[in-house]
């Protein structure tokens, strides 16, 4: 944690975006010259489904001015890189970290809620105060940890009986699943299946 009233420097931030990205195993590239207006304060991360990249700001106020460039520069990169056909190209993410607090919150959710050319994700020196607080803004693009008993299914339908529990009856709810796999009315399966009773 920081001492009262301090924040972590852009650098920082950079350093443990970067860190943290690394260990949910994106490879990281630091120097980014691909992108020309990010190039000093940013890296770039990819995975095999997925293109992110981290952008640092020093104010809110250069953050509210400078985003657009920097999601240019990363679509710029995707459609340069990427043939559209690849599924990484529709999945980009722009992490836009501020290193000083902001009371503009709707803007921030503004930010947030466009989604016109890639996913945005916003943080500022109000929430980044620790290595934790990194690793919570960039939990979303962690891997999913998929249950090795669900992994181990071929089909996840198979798990619903199980999973819903709950005094619902396992056979209709695998009548239900039958009807869904058969492309099937799921309530005239219900139906029959009480007629069968």
């Amino acid at each position: 944690m920081q001492p009262d009233g301090a924040f972590l420097t852009t650098s920082e931030l950079l350093a443990l975006a970067s860190a943290q990205l690394g260990s949910n195993g994106y490879r990281v590239v630091r120097d980014i010259a691909v992108t020309a207006s990010s190039a000093a304060r940013g890296l770039l991360a990819e995975d095999a489904y997925s293109v992110v990249s981290v952008v640092v700001f020093e104010t809110w106020q250069q953050l509210e001015t400078e985003w657009l460039d920097a999601q240019a520069d990363l679509v710029d990169l995707l459609s340069r890189r990427l043939q559209r056909s690849a599924p990484k190209a529709w999945d980009g993410y722009l992490v836009l970290l501020c290193a000083n607090p902001t009371t503009d919150h709707l803007a921030i959710a503004q930010i947030e809620r466009d989604t016109t050319r890639v996913r945005k994700i916003v943080a500022t020196g109000d929430t980044l105060h620790t290595i934790k607080d990194i690793e919570n803004v960039l939990d979303v693009l962690a891997p999913l940890e998929i249950p090795n008993a669900v992994a181990a299914l071929e089909d996840v339908l198979d798990a619903l009986p199980e999973l819903i529990g709950g005094g619902i009856n396992p056979v209709a709810v695998k009548t239900v699943v039958d009807a869904f796999r058969g492309m099937e009315a799921p309530l005239e399966r219900l139906h029959a299946l009480g007629k069968g009773a």
